[in-house]
Parts: structure tokens; sequence; C-alpha cells
């Protein structure tokens, strides 16, 4: 074997001129674009993938607070427990918000439109042991700027509900790339524009990033360096306010996708990133996994609802099941996401791709919903030490696709889920069946489609190899 002696004195005058020579051809130059790219979405039509970038490939026009009227009885039900929670906090502390809570739920909610009828519902029938977070649209056209003149809206239903302001990721690594700017810079202007549109972290408000592609998974370029650099950004903002941590969503892979190899092979080596997650640890809150169950992979016949569950369970938590097998080559992933993981579940309908298949009647959708929050609170009990305690949450994102009185169905959707979490994350006793009903009356979580089948790929993931 070949032996290469270099002396002290050599690797200094090495490493002098190669500094020397960096200073004079690099000196003063802004990073290239391409290295302060973070990625970009899944292209649209891409039936693998599950993302929020299927609402920018619909075409949806500019985001509208509510799709129908809001009932009566639901708005007066819904002031009334904001009257009632504001009165418990002011005399007895924000503890007292929690008591006799088996889990305390956290439930963050993407919503591209209707977010005001959404809050409403929710909080009609809010369960007393969860908090409640609604993402609120960036501005159609310029979606740098957060959504103004809604969060106090969301803050009006109780001391239970907080309003987050959506960081389009696209749209702001153009303005990165196009001014010039740092991501860090990115992330402190984002937390400014939220002052000046209402937002107040001290008031529970929230950012959120959509959404972190798949570059960031594969470790592509300066990808994870830039999206912690915006991360921290965000986190820090510019010293008015306090810092904060966030929600990240994270694009992720849909249901039915057979050939799960090479992502499970870069999802393997992203968690073993141990630097990646020990920073991301200082400034998220929330890291929300894109895992729109589909319902051709649900429904299927002849099946009980507990069998259905356990393959959504594969699905929703396969991130965090990964981490669990990975020892110590993914140690630090797992002490993030033991944390911060919640499954982000599907309450879009009526999709056929991007938030999985639920082109289905609306009855059906709703023991969808039920069931969803059922696996995912059968999990939690089955796992309390490992995650995801009680965090869930759902993306809403209602698509006609010519369905006839689309507000009366999406509006008993709003009022499935409300109820489907009140009663399964319920003060005292609580128990995962809640989701499918109230006591003595557990059928919601029924329904099949023909043609469905299980997909078994996703069990594969509690094996590290």
């Amino acid at each position: 074997m070949r032996r290469i002696v270099i002396t002290t004195g050599a690797v200094v005058v090495v490493l002098a001129t190669a500094l020397m020579g960096a200073s004079t051809s690099r000196a003063d130059e802004p990073p290239a674009a391409a290295d302060l790219e973070i990625g970009y979405p899944p292209s649209c039509g891409d039936e693998d993938a599950a993302t929020l970038s299927a609402v920018d490939c619909a075409g949806t026009t500019d985001p509208v607070d509510s799709i129908g009227p809001i009932a009566p009885e639901i708005a007066a039900a819904a002031a009334q427990t904001a009257r009632a929670e504001s009165a418990l906090v002011a005399a007895n502390g924000p503890e007292a918000l929690r008591k006799n809570c088996r889990l305390h739920a956290e439930v963050p909610f993407y919503t591209d439109s209707d977010w005001n009828r959404l809050g409403q519902n929710l909080a009609a029938e809010a369960s007393h042991c969860a908090d409640y977070y609604i993402s609120l649209p960036a501005i159609a056209g310029n979606k740098t700027m957060p959504r103004g003149d809604q969060a106090w809206r969301i803050r009006a239903l109780g001391p239970r509900f907080h309003a987050m302001a959506e960081a389009h990721l696209t749209s702001w690594q153009t303005w990165v790339t196009t001014n010039k700017k740092t991501w860090v810079e990115a992330g402190k202007e984002f937390r400014k524009r939220m002052v000046t549109t209402g937002y107040d972290v001290t008031l529970g408000d929230l950012w959120a990033v959509n959404e972190v592609p798949s570059s960031v998974r594969q470790g592509t370029g300066q990808a994870r360096r830039n999206l912690l650099d915006f991360l921290k950004g965000l986190h820090d903002g510019d010293g008015a306010t306090p810092p904060t941590k966030g929600l990240v969503f994270v694009v992720g892979l849909g249901q039915r996708t057979q050939n799960l190899s090479v992502y499970k092979t870069n999802l393997r080596g992203w968690l073993s990133d141990s630097a990646f997650w020990s920073e991301a640890d200082g400034y998220v809150r929330f890291w929300a996994q894109e895992t729109y169950g589909d319902i051709r992979a649900w429904g299927v016949p002849n099946t009980p609802r507990m069998t259905r569950a356990a393959y959504l369970t594969d699905y929703l938590m396969h991130p965090l099941m990964l981490a669990r097998a990975g020892g110590e080559e993914s140690a630090a992933a797992l002490a993030f996401l033991t944390r911060t993981y919640l499954p982000l579940a599907n309450a879009a309908w009526k999709w056929q791709s991007g938030f999985g298949f639920t082109d289905v009647d609306d009855l059906l959708m709703r023991h969808f919903l039920s069931e969803q929050v059922l696996a995912i609170r059968h999990d939690a009990g089955t796992n309390p030490a490992e995650g995801p305690e009680g965090r869930l949450g759902f993306a809403w994102a209602p698509e006609a696709r010519g369905e006839t009185d689309f507000a009366t169905k999406t509006a008993g959707l709003q009022a499935r889920l409300a109820s489907s979490i009140a009663n399964a994350y319920a003060q005292g006793g609580s128990s995962p069946r809640g989701a499918c009903g109230p006591p003595g009356a557990h059928d919601w979580c029924e329904g099949t489609y023909d043609g469905a089948a299980f997909n078994e790929g996703w069990g594969g993931f509690s094996l590290w190899d």
C-alpha cells in the first residue's frame, strides 16, 4: 500500500493557496440560484404523490373563508363554547382546560378555503381536551403575504383555537433567489409580515410551512441546509416578537403506491442525518407528514374495522415506525419525531389524486373520516411513550366536482370530524372507539368500496432494512 506523507508546512501552503484562490474568485459573489433552492412540489398529475400542491394544480381561485352559510345553531354553540372556556381560563388559568384528559389532543388543519365555517363547526362540538390550529392560505397572486383580517376570527372561537399563517415555500424560494437574500432573512421577513397582517404569537398563533418537497428527503444539493435556515428565521423572527416554534407540512407518497423501495431508502437516509434532526428540534413544534389515506386502499369488503384501521395505521405512522426501528442510526430523528410527529390525515373531498382518492358519496367519506381518527387514537394508546400522543391533523380542501348540495354535505363532513375528535379525545375515560360514535352507538366506522385492496407495503416500515 502506498503511503502519502505531507508535512505540516506543506499543509499550510496548500491551505493558504486554496483560501487565497477562493477569496479572489468567490469574494462578494452571491450564491448561485441553484444553491439557494430547497426544491419544488411534485409535478401535477403525479398519482403517487400525497401533496398539498394538488390545490395549485387544480387551479383553485382566490380562497374564500366559507363556501356555504353557517347554521345559526352552529354559530350559537361555537359562541357559547368560546364564552365558557374564556371565563374558565380567566378564573383558573390555561391548565384548567386540560383537567381529567387522558390525552391532550393538538389538532392542526390545513385549509385552502372554508376555514371560517370549519372553525365554527369544530367549536360547536369542541373537545375540552383539544387545541385546534387552523392554517389560513396565503394571498393568491402574492403567496409571500400572509392572509390578513382572519387570525382574530379564529382566535375569537375561544382559547383552544389558534391561527396559522401559511409560509408558501415555493413562493419564498422565488423571493430568495430573485432578491438574492438568505433563507434566514426570508424567515424573518415572513414573521414581520405575520405581525402586519394580524397574527400574534403571544396569543398562540403559529407559522406553517407549505410544504417540504422530496428533494429534502433525498438530500439534494443544499436543500436540507436551506430548509433549516428558513426554519431558523421563522423561529427567531426579527426580535420584535418572541421566538416561536411552528408547523411543517411534509410531502409524501399516496397510500396505494406499490414500489416503495426507493422511498424507504431515501427516508432511511434522511432519518440517519442526526445533525438535521437535532437542529430542527430547536425550531419545530409540529412535523405534519402528509398521509392522505385512499378509500381504494381502505374500504375492503368483508373486513373488520380494526383490520382496516391497522392498515391505515401502517400508512399514517410509517415515518415514525421507521425511526423506531433504526436504533442508534435514527436516535436523533426518533427523539424529534416523538415530540413533534403528527399524521396529516385526509378530509379532502372529492379528489381523485393528490389527496388520495375520495371521489365517493359523502356518507362513505364520513365513515372514512371517523376511521382515520380511530386509527390515530388507537396508535396513541398503544404507544403512549413513543408518539404521536394526542397529535393528529387533517387537510380540509373541498373540491365540488359537480356535486349537488355541496355546501350542506361538506358541513356534514365538518360536523363528523368535530364529533369523532371530541368523542375520541374526551375528558375522563375516552377511548379510540369514541371516533366511531358516542357510547352505545359505535356505527360510524363502516363502509366499503368495490375493488378496494390493502397495500401490504407500508407494514415493511416497521423494519429498518
